[in-house]
C-alpha cells in the first residue's frame, strides 16, 4: 500500500454550507507549503471545522465554484 503525500492548508475563513442537504462546507484556505505556498483556495469540506484548522489536501490545482444566494 503506497502512502499519498499531501499539502497542507489553513482554514482562514468559512463561507457558507453547500449540497443537497447542507452536508458540506465551502472554506477559504490558505496553503501552506509546496509549489502553490500562500495561494487561497476555495474548497469544500466534510465534517466538523473552523477557522484555524488545517487541511491536507491531495490537490491543489482545483478550485470550486462559488456559492451564490438564492433568489
Amino acid at each position: 500500500m503506497s502512502e499519498e503525500k499531501g499539502t497542507p492548508a489553513e482554514v482562514m475563513e468559512i463561507v457558507g454550507r453547500t449540497g443537497m442537504h447542507g452536508e458540506s462546507i465551502q472554506v477559504k484556505c490558505k496553503i501552506l507549503d509546496g509549489r502553490n505556498k500562500g495561494r487561497v483556495l476555495t474548497r469544500n469540506c466534510i465534517g466538523p471545522i473552523k477557522t484555524g484548522d488545517i487541511l491536507v489536501l491531495v490537490e491543489t490545482a482545483r478550485e470550486v465554484r462559488k456559492l451564490h444566494s438564492r433568489r
